[in-house]
């Protein structure tokens, strides 16, 4: 399925792969140049093969706070949240963010939870007064992100931007937007886009949720206005460094149905002092009487080569963990991973290898995140 922005990514020059089952720009080139303009201006991604889901009705709030890790009945008009959604054992189905736009609330999720997440939510819902409607197709999403995304987006919207702190979404006017680019507001579709203040990369960023017949015009608008701050197009394996250096763990990489919340240091997604949810059980347990025996940790590594997701990691000849992710960091210039080690061997500083395909890698544990916002990169 393509995203309403392939043609526009396509004369970028995008080159274009498939993702939970979309097909998106995999990477413009150079794909260092993607990358440093996330890390020192602005880059634009075109996030629409995350899931989006609508929640709505009289107990839209009661509904999901009882099946949802993360206090909802508490959470503010115009703000959001990360949540997951778990089995009853705490294991997890999906990894999101929950907005509260007033009226329903918007659950963006990681696209290879979309699908799971949403039966799940429609197999609870049972007889309360909620609708849950799959907006993944109509309302579209356009990410800015770096130092310069900001300012940016002000400009673009012809004001400040209403959203200060991390989670804050409100919404916004396009029709300035409309007529900068010579078109007229249809009556049919409403002139207000979401923004909200997320990062997918460690830097300030904006998600802009929008109906997908403007997604065009504010594409056209951002590009016209962007040069002037350094925006570039940015496809999915630069982002992918971005996160890993971000220490943000995705769905179906480094976190899947056999992983529990604690163990890959989502504690921001979990209220571990509201009632009852699926899987909390689970998680109180763990929290106030035991605790975990793996941990997802950062790793650099030794040697140019990259190991495989799944490859072991040893400690001479015991097997302590496994890798999730991995990936050449420009900002280190350095290879860098992600892996669940058993806590004994969690440390920063302890070293370990990891049993590659070809040859052994030494590596060493390092502290998340491994590039902070802000932060001048390290040397080699």
């Amino acid at each position: 399925m393509r995203t309403p922005f392939y043609e526009w990514e396509a004369a970028l020059g995008a080159q274009f792969g498939e993702e939970a089952g979309w097909l998106i720009p995999f990477a413009y080139l150079p794909m260092e140049e993607e990358h440093r303009a996330v890390r020192e201006a602005v880059g634009l991604l075109d996030l629409s093969g995350r899931g989006r889901i609508l929640v709505r009705g009289r107990e839209r709030a009661r509904f999901l706070q009882s099946v949802l890790s993360q206090d909802i009945a508490g959470l503010p008009i115009g703000r959001g949240v990360p949540a997951t959604l778990l089995t009853n054992k705490g294991r997890m189905i999906g990894l999101m963010r929950v907005y509260n736009l007033g009226s329903e609330y918007l659950l963006d999720v990681e696209p290879r939870a979309r699908e799971k997440t949403l039966r799940m939510l429609r197999e609870y819902k049972m007889a309360l007064r909620v609708e849950i409607e799959d907006v993944t197709d109509s309302l579209v999403t356009l990410s800015l992100q770096g130092p310069r995304a900001h300012a940016l987006l002000s400009m673009g919207l012809g004001k400040e931007l209403a959203v200060e702190r991390d989670g804050e979404i409100a919404a916004h006017s396009i029709e300035g937007v409309l007529a900068q680019e010579g078109e007229t507001a249809d009556p049919m579709i409403h002139p207000h886009v979401w923004i909200a203040r997320a990062s997918h990369t460690g830097e300030e960023g904006y998600d802009v949720f929008m109906e997908r017949a403007v997604g065009s015009t504010l594409w056209r608008a951002l590009w016209r206005m962007g040069e002037a701050f350094g925006l570039r197009a940015v496809g999915f394996h630069a982002l992918f460094i971005l996160r890993l250096e971000a220490g943000i763990p995705w769905y179906g990489y480094d976190v899947d149905e056999t992983t529990i919340p604690l163990e890959a240091g989502l504690e921001s997604a979990i209220s571990f002092t509201k009632g009852c949810y699926i899987g909390q059980e689970t998680i109180a347990m763990i929290r106030y009487r035991g605790h975990i025996n793996r941990k997802l940790v950062g790793l650099r590594l030794k040697r140019d080569r990259l190991p495989d997701s799944g490859d072991r990691i040893v400690a001479g000849d015991t097997e302590v963990g496994r890798i999730t992710s991995a990936a050449f960091s420009f900002s280190l210039r350095a290879p860098i991973a992600l892996g669940y080690i058993k806590c004994t061997w969690a440390e920063p500083g302890t070293p370990l290898r990891v049993k590659a395909k070809e040859a052994d890698i030494d590596a060493e544990v390092h502290p998340l995140p491994f590039i902070s916002k802000g932060e001048e990169p390290a040397e080699a």
